[in-house]
């Protein structure tokens, strides 16, 4: 009982303009109606006299005046406090609370705010003239303000909208109190407004004036007006926090009427209406879910909103998505005023809903289907989302601490896309326009500013709930209690700490601002989103003790303007590339025909691979146990290099050697065709120096003048997407391959960008496109026509696969090609294999009886494949 109290009051506590108003507005209008309105007498039938009555027109006015002021006061006082609140208690009754609880607590607060308000009333009508019964005076004001508490009260749960609650209670205050006052209607007498709310207590308080009699009948009607109003208020919160309604509104197990809803946006809105159609989203959950999604984005600051106006339409649900996921999440672990138990019990059990969701591609629970809707059609990564949610529930359950930078780093960056930001920039990679290494690395700067700057405008609400998501080191250099930021006070050297914060981020939005190089709209919209982010900062650093009273917002004017040339530089930048678009070719232009190729003639003489300085040679094998395609996983290089107390770049400039002898051994051996795993879809994710080395050393192994293994009998062949890489080395690839395309040697397939899972779905997209188009039955698709659409459809499936390292696992390497691979581990890092490990391995692969799932082809041969062969 006593938190729901506390959280009541505390709700009406942070209702300040409903406290000024009261403080200031109703001496106000007492004084300017004594000081200005005549006194001259006014006649008028006082039905609760049952006789005419003469009053000063000003005194009358006064009265009608202050209980106006009361109830639109009061009224609105309890509407926004039960708007505000409506969360918050579904979530305590969902918890177990009980309903009655809340029930008496709102009612309470009710009538100590509508007692408080009439006795400041009553002092200041005292400050004028003495009334004949103050005691019935200050009970009319009383009446007056629980009627229309009630009103707030109903209309909280009718109305969702703040301004359309406060409409409503101003219109209705001013019909009611307007209509009964004598000086302004001369009808005041008439015994149709006897129905009207707050017709009792305005009969009770002029009768106050100077009438002695207590009007009991007229304070029963208002009493009776104010019981049955909040009464049908409570009823209505009831329902609200009904099982039921829970079950619509906090976990959303139902999407009621999605399609009135969808109807809707295409009437108010159709210009999202028209995006959604544009992003092929359709459903009426799902575009409920994003809606949803679009307003936590909202939420969760300026910024963040105006960055979903600076990107391409298309993939703006993407990213309300996004950020909706998270904001969610961070809601149901910051939930206030329940234990700690509870709130990890919400945190885990949306996190089991959305897992169990995301395995079946599909949600009736309007946000989640947006999250999955986002993650299955973008192609998001969910790896990131276990981690995520594991850092929610500790939140939850008052577990997390940061102590150091570091921990700040491994905090946010966890909770911060977690879908990661390689896959999120490829979404806005398109032809000729590319991110480089070091645009990710700058994004990934900017969020660690967008991140401390967040930190920054919620840091006393975090400081309440006990966890300010400053380092703590930070917080102890400056001698700031968090204990004191949740009181709204600055200790030690507040300030100093606070600007101090901003000018790290400032350092950080330096480094951030030069990202987009080769992608000119991108590079607009993050310069954009870099200068709005300094206003918020100027804002901060001005008043740095502001930020004890609330999140600091920038100066809207300079704000919106910002935005305004911001969004005109993107489109201009979007509509010159599409100008150029259509100039560059549709493929990367390729060398000479091969007639005039000296390699294709074959005049230019190939040379033999180098022996191996043991003079070591090949074991000979029999042509049937000679693996036809083999797979390696280079894994090792960073590991090597930190072994050696050098940085990881020079372990792949090491393998680089390696790589190269292991080229020379499959030549020598015979073996048709070689993958190497070079660089994955997950690699971008790593430092961007060492990005940078493995880049640059695939750049240099490019090169058909310098580089050796091309002066052998090597053909070159690339499996991986373009999406990311630099255009030259995507160039550089293509030369090569054409260059060696009729060479009959080694096949040395390079995965590069690669990724098995997009490999398939890749593979799937194109199938589908083909079954859209009509082409192609459905009933029909064999895994033959899905291996068409592969990378490389031409090579043989993997017969062996190798992996350096000692780690046991693929990785996501080849998973179509090697699904009845042999598989040998190694123990030794990659830049320390030598062409002598792969024989050993080819070797043992041709010891091995391979059966693919049919029996054994001789009873001596050893069973070691298990019974699935």
């Amino acid at each position: 009982m006593g938190t729901a109290v506390r959280h009541a009051l505390l709700e009406q506590a942070r209702n300040r303009l409903a406290l000024t108003l009261v403080v200031f507005f109703v001496p106000l209008w007492l004084t300017l109606a004594y000081r200005v309105l005549p006194s001259d007498p006014v006649q008028f039938f006082l039905r609760a006299a049952g006789r005419p009555v003469n009053l000063d027109a000003n005194t009358v006015t006064q009265l009608s005046g202050g209980l106006h002021a009361i109830a639109l006061i009061v009224g609105f006082m309890m509407f926004l406090a039960a708007s505000r609140s409506a969360e918050f208690d579904h979530r305590l009754v969902l918890a177990g609370y009980p309903r009655m609880c809340l029930l008496l607590a709102r009612s309470g607060v009710l009538l100590l705010t509508a007692a408080l308000t009439a006795g400041y009333a009553t002092a200041w009508v005292c400050v004028f003239y003495r009334p004949e019964r103050l005691d019935v005076m200050a009970a009319a004001f009383m009446v007056g303000a629980l009627t229309y508490g009630g009103v707030g009260t109903l209309l909280a749960a009718l109305l969702r909208s703040e301004l359309a609650g406060m409409f409503v209670v101003i219109m209705v205050s001013f019909i009611d109190l307007g209509l009964q006052n004598p000086v302004a209607n001369p009808a005041a007498d008439s015994p149709l407004l006897k129905f009207m709310p707050a017709y009792g207590a305005m009969q009770a308080a002029v009768s106050a004036v100077d009438v002695t009699l207590v009007p009991w009948r007229h304070l029963l009607l208002g009493l009776c007006w104010s019981a049955g109003l909040t009464v049908a208020g409570l009823a209505a919160f009831t329902a609200r926090t009904s099982r039921h309604t829970l079950r619509q509104t906090l976990l959303r197990l139902r999407a009621p009427r999605p399609s009135v809803r969808l109807m809707t946006l295409r009437l108010l809105h159709p210009l999202r209406a028209r995006m959604y159609r544009r992003a092929g989203i359709r459903d009426a959950t799902v575009i409920s879910g994003y809606e949803t999604c679009r307003r936590l984005l909202h939420r969760s600051g300026p910024v963040q909103a105006a960055t979903t106006k600076l990107l391409p339409a298309h993939i703006r649900p993407v990213w309300w998505a996004v950020y909706g996921y998270g904001r969610y999440v961070d809601d149901l672990s910051d939930t206030r005023h329940a234990s700690r138990r509870e709130r990890s019990e919400h945190v885990s059990r949306f996190s089991e809903l959305l897992e169990a969701d995301l395995r079946r591609g599909h949600s009736e629970d309007p946000l989640r289907a947006a999250i999955v809707h986002a993650m299955w059609t973008w192609d998001l990564p969910s790896a990131g989302l276990g981690a995520a949610n594991t850092v929610y529930r500790q939140d939850a359950a008052g577990e997390s601490a940061i102590a150091t930078w570091d921990d700040w780093f491994a905090y946010w960056r966890t909770l911060t896309f977690p879908f990661g930001v390689r896959p999120l920039m490829n979404l806005l990679t398109a032809p000729g326009l590319a991110f480089s290494p070091h645009d990710a690395q700058a994004l990934r700067v900017w969020t660690d500013a967008l991140n401390l700057l967040d930190t920054l405008r919620d840091l006393r609400e975090d400081a309440v709930e006990g966890f300010a998501k400053l380092p703590a080191a930070v917080l102890d250099e400056y001698g700031v209690s968090t204990e004191e930021l949740a009181r709204g006070r600055a200790s030690g050297r507040y300030p100093d700490m606070v600007r101090a914060m901003t000018a790290r981020t400032r350092q950080w939005l330096d480094r951030a601002a030069a990202a987009g190089s080769q992608h000119p709209p991108m590079a607009a919209a993050l310069r954009t989103v870099v200068d709005l982010q300094r206003l918020e900062l100027n804002r901060i650093d001005r008043d740095p003790h502001a930020l004890l009273n609330g999140p600091s917002r920038a100066h809207p004017v300079r704000f919106h303007l910002t935005l305004a040339r911001g969004r005109r530089r993107v489109a201009r930048a979007w509509r010159r590339h599409a100008r150029t678009a259509v100039q560059t070719p549709a493929v990367i232009p390729l060398p000479r025909s091969a007639e005039g190729d000296a390699t294709a003639r074959g005049t230019r003489a190939l040379l033999p691979p180098v022996p191996h300085p043991s003079g070591v040679r090949p074991p000979v094998l029999p042509p049937e146990r000679m693996p036809q395609h083999v797979a390696v996983i280079m894994d090792g290089n960073g590991r090597w290099a930190t072994q050696r107390g050098g940085p990881r770049t020079a372990g792949h400039e090491a393998g680089q050697l390696a790589l190269r002898d292991v080229v020379y051994g499959a030549l020598e051996i015979g073996l048709p065709c070689l993958s190497l795993y070079t660089l994955s879809t997950e690699n971008w994710t790593r430092p961007a120096t060492e990005v940078e080395a493995l880049l640059r050393s695939f750049q240099d192994g490019l090169d058909l003048e310098a580089e050796e293994i091309w002066q052998r009998d090597v053909r070159l062949c690339w499996s991986g997407v373009p999406d990311g890489m630099p255009p030259e080395m995507v160039r550089s690839v293509r030369r090569t391959e054409h260059a060696t395309r009729n060479r009959t040697g080694l096949t040395l397939n390079m995965c590069v960008n690669y990724g098995g899972r997009t490999e398939i779905a890749r593979a799937a997209r194109a199938l589908a496109r083909q079954v859209a188009a009509g082409t192609l039955d459905p009933d029909a698709i064999t895994p033959r026509h899905l291996a068409s659409h592969l990378h490389q459809p031409g090579l043989p499936e993997v017969d062996l696969l190798i992996r350096t390292g000692g780690e046991m696992r693929t990785s996501n390497f080849l998973p179509w090609q090697s699904t009845y691979a042999e598989l040998v581990f190694l123990d030794t890092l990659w830049p320390d294999v030598d062409r002598t490990h792969l024989w050993q391995a080819i070797d043992t692969y041709s010891r091995r009886d391979r059966r693919f799932g049919a029996a054994r082809s001789s009873p001596d041969a050893p069973d070691q494949d298990g019974s699935a062969g």
